[in-house]
C-alpha cells in the first residue's frame, strides 16, 4: 500500500525553530553605554590606550578624616546607601546598594597619606578604591571627604579609568 501525502508528512520529523539568544533591554542598554564611553566590554586581557587612573590631589585637614559610617546619596543619579567599614588604619571595605536593591557595588578603599613639611606621613581627605558589581564589571574610583566629615564626593570608571561611569555624592546618614 503506497503512502499517502498526509502519511508521509506525519512520518517526517517536525521542524524545530532555531534557538535564539534573548538579551534583556537593561543588558543591551548597559553594553551600548559602555561602548559609547569607549570602555571595553570584557575585563580580560589586552592593553588599552584609554584613560588611566587619574586621582585628584589629596589635602590635609586639621583633623583626621573619618570615612567609616553610613552615607546616603547617589552614584550617577542612582539613589542609595554607601556603608564604609574600617579594615585597618589605611584600608576600608565598602558597599553601595541602590534603594531598589537592583545595583550593588563592593569596594576596597585605600586611604591616601601625604607627607607634611616635617616629613611625617598623615591621613588625607582622599580614598581611592577598586569596585566590582558581582556581574563581571570592575574598575577604580576615588572619594574626597569635606573638612567637617559630613559629605563625600567622587567619581568612578571602568577598568583602569577613574571617571566616565558617574559621579558620587553622599552625606552622612546620621546628620
Amino acid at each position: 500500500m503506497p503512502l499517502s501525502v498526509s502519511a508521509a508528512h506525519i512520518a517526517s520529523p517536525p521542524r524545530r525553530p532555531k534557538p535564539r539568544a534573548r538579551v534583556s533591554s537593561r543588558v543591551l542598554v548597559g553594553a551600548l553605554a559602555l561602548v559609547s564611553l569607549g570602555c571595553p566590554l570584557s575585563g580580560t586581557g589586552g592593553t588599552s590606550n584609554g584613560p588611566r587612573s587619574n586621582y585628584p590631589p589629596a589635602s590635609v585637614y586639621e583633623i583626621d578624616p573619618q570615612f567609616s559610617g553610613e552615607w546616603v546619596g547617589d552614584v550617577d543619579g542612582l539613589r542609595g546607601t554607601l556603608n564604609i567599614g574600617e579594615l585597618d588604619d589605611r584600608a576600608f571595605f565598602g558597599s553601595f546598594v541602590t534603594r531598589d536593591n537592583a545595583t550593588e557595588y563592593t569596594l576596597l578603599l585605600e586611604h591616601s597619606y601625604v607627607d607634611t613639611e616635617d616629613g611625617v606621613e598623615v591621613p588625607s581627605n582622599r580614598v581611592t578604591f577598586t569596585w566590582q558589581d558581582g556581574l563581571g564589571s570592575r574598575g577604580k574610583g576615588w572619594l574626597l571627604i569635606n573638612r567637617e566629615d559630613t559629605a563625600l564626593t567622587g567619581s568612578f570608571g571602568y577598568g583602569v579609568a577613574t571617571e566616565g561611569l558617574g559621579e558620587w555624592s553622599f552625606v552622612r546618614a546620621d546628620l
